[in-house]
């Protein structure tokens, strides 16, 4: 019986980390995360020592004083003032030296080395999708968030509809993205690739699928992709993408902007002006290409229910905006 909940036991462990792709903070490639990640070791191998120390003891107290058959009680012990002073004691060091690792961590990650941060970002929650807007060089996109490597990152948060919470666990702690307020906060990612991100406030039906990308590269990329995204949006060559453009520019444009420097939060939609530039859309949800696209013109419900994007089109003029769109990188 013991052996097989011992079983039982391990393939839970197990299940709980059988998606190799999940980011964790411990695998750290930036200094907020490597500071949090060495306070989650220090307090772990601290709980884990006062485990086995109280388990130990405990164990020690039962096999040397068990009844071994005598009648009479074991001699009992009152007033020793020592058993109240040493648990006071060992809880008031304890309870100090976390504090001081907690204070040391707070301090480390509220403020970045550099005084002056190399480039100034807003991120913006939607129901269910992030909105970076690059302040400085005047350009919009979504769900996707290129930083060059070893850069101080200035963030400022805020949210048109609900609490969000913005968190990349390999890249930043959590901060909660509230309607009215402004918070902030700074990244720094020391190595290049893509580290995934999450909302990691509960904000509804869609909040598992409200997903992103941090895209660390060399300065010299990030430099190109900033290039690339500051160039107007691509202009139909053919009758399709004319009538598709048309499409876009008309009844698309309450919700979307093909303008790249526009920043508009009272737009549900994201900036479309690169769209194919990026690899995902719809929060992070789906990899774009054409088969999603069109899948996503046709029924955005039954993609992900509750979204803001509630349209119907006929199978031509889907095409033809799809013809379009995929055009815009």
């Amino acid at each position: 019986m013991l052996r097989k909940y011992g079983i039982l036991l391990g393939l839970a462990i197990l299940l709980t980390a059988c998606q190799p792709s999940s980011p964790s903070f411990l695998i750290s490639t930036s200094p907020i995360a490597s500071h949090e990640a060495k306070l989650y070791r220090e307090v772990l191998i601290e709980a884990i020592s006062i485990f086995i120390l109280i388990t130990g003891a405990l164990i020690w107290i039962l096999i040397r004083y068990r009844n071994r058959g005598e009648k009479a009680l074991p001699p009992q012990i009152y007033g020793k003032v020592s058993w109240v002073l040493i648990p006071v004691f060992l809880i008031v060091a304890l309870d100090g030296m976390d504090f001081v690792w907690m204070f040391q961590t707070m301090k480390a990650v509220a403020v970045p080395q550099h005084a002056v941060s190399d480039l100034n970002i807003r991120v913006v929650g939607h129901r269910w999708w992030w909105e970076f807007d690059y302040m400085d060089q005047k350009i919009a996109t979504a769900n996707e968030l290129h930083i060059p490597v070893g850069t101080t990152v200035q963030v400022a948060l805020e949210s048109v509809d609900v609490i969000h919470s913005f968190w990349v666990p390999q890249i930043s702690g959590k901060t909660d993205v509230i309607p009215g307020q402004h918070n902030t906060m700074w990244l720094q990612g020391n190595e290049v690739g893509e580290f995934l991100g999450q909302c990691a406030e509960f904000c509804g039906t869609e909040h598992a699928l409200m997903r992103f990308k941090v895209i660390v590269q060399s300065q010299e990329d990030f430099n190109a992709w900033v290039a690339n995204q500051q160039k107007p949006a691509y202009l139909p060559q053919t009758p399709d993408e004319e009538a598709g453009y048309k499409e876009v520019t008309g009844a698309c444009a309450a919700c979307h902007s093909l303008d790249p420097s526009e920043i508009d939060t009272k737009k549900v939609g994201p900036n479309l002006s690169h769209l194919f530039s990026r690899s995902t859309f719809a929060g992070g949800s789906f990899d774009l290409n054409e088969e999603n696209l069109k899948n996503w013109l046709k029924d955005t419900q039954a993609m992900k229910p509750g979204n803001d994007m509630e349209i119907s089109i006929l199978p031509k003029t889907r095409d033809q905006i799809a013809s379009y769109l995929m055009h815009l990188k």
